[in-house]
């Protein structure tokens, strides 16, 4: 899973780093609320843990950026000292999935970030429908049509399809492309990567006429983008 964290204080973004990149997490973390925000956008994430008080947009105004730009079933926790019950409510109400009052606990952070995990993966279980312009997923059947016409791909490429499809306008970066695909990351599996972007070009019709592509950033990932 791949965990980015908001986290002023050094040691304790070291501290958190380690922690879950020990349980085998990818993590990428800034200190300060603008820089996470622009990570966000650039970066598909899992799930992100929040620290309050930190320069430039406050946690709390990060919590809110994301419920309203991003997938709503993305586990977010508050890490924050703020423990009154009216900041606690503040917070929930505003997305926050949980709160953990610090000082933080391992074994507490631990459990409360497989919990929300489990969570995630339930809420974006099959059984739910994606529909981009012309391209229409069932995620429960594992089908999609184009512009109403069948296109039957293998189970990584839909897998891949879906998540390009999900986000659109993003980059997706390499990392977190193998991360969903394979659940590693694993460079060995950039040429693997590569040529399933060039199947889904082929099989969807992903050319500037038909409205859609999926650009190369070079040597970073890649990004399904509209056409005008």
């Amino acid at each position: 899973m791949i965990v980015a964290v908001l986290e002023d204080c050094p040691a304790q973004r070291d501290w958190v780093t380690k922690l879950l990149h020990d349980r085998g997490h990818q993590v990428v973390a800034r200190g300060d609320g603008d820089s996470f925000i622009a990570l966000l956008r650039s970066q598909v994430v899992d799930a992100a843990l929040l620290d309050w008080e930190v320069p430039g947009a406050s946690g709390l105004s990060v919590l809110s950026w994301a419920r309203s730009n991003l997938n709503r079933s993305m586990p977010i926790l508050m890490l924050t000292q703020r423990d009154d019950e009216d900041d606690v409510v503040t917070a929930l109400n505003a997305g926050a999935d949980d709160y953990l009052h610090k000082p933080l606990r391992e074994r507490e952070l631990l459990a409360r970030v497989a919990a929300q995990a489990r969570r995630s993966r339930h809420a974006d279980a099959p059984g739910q429908e994606l529909q981009v312009g012309p391209y229409a997923f069932d995620l429960q059947s594992r089908r999609l049509t184009v512009q109403g016409r069948p296109v039957s791909l293998p189970a990584r490429e839909f897998e891949l399809a879906a998540l390009l499809f999900r986000n659109p306008g993003r980059i997706l970066t390499k990392d977190a492309l193998c991360q969903h695909i394979w659940g590693t990351v694993d460079r060995k599996y950039d040429a693997s990567l590569a040529t399933y972007i060039s199947n889904l070009r082929s099989a969807l019709g992903l050319r500037a006429r038909n409205g859609y592509v999926v650009s190369t950033v070079y040597n970073y990932g890649y990004r399904l983008e509209r056409v005008a």
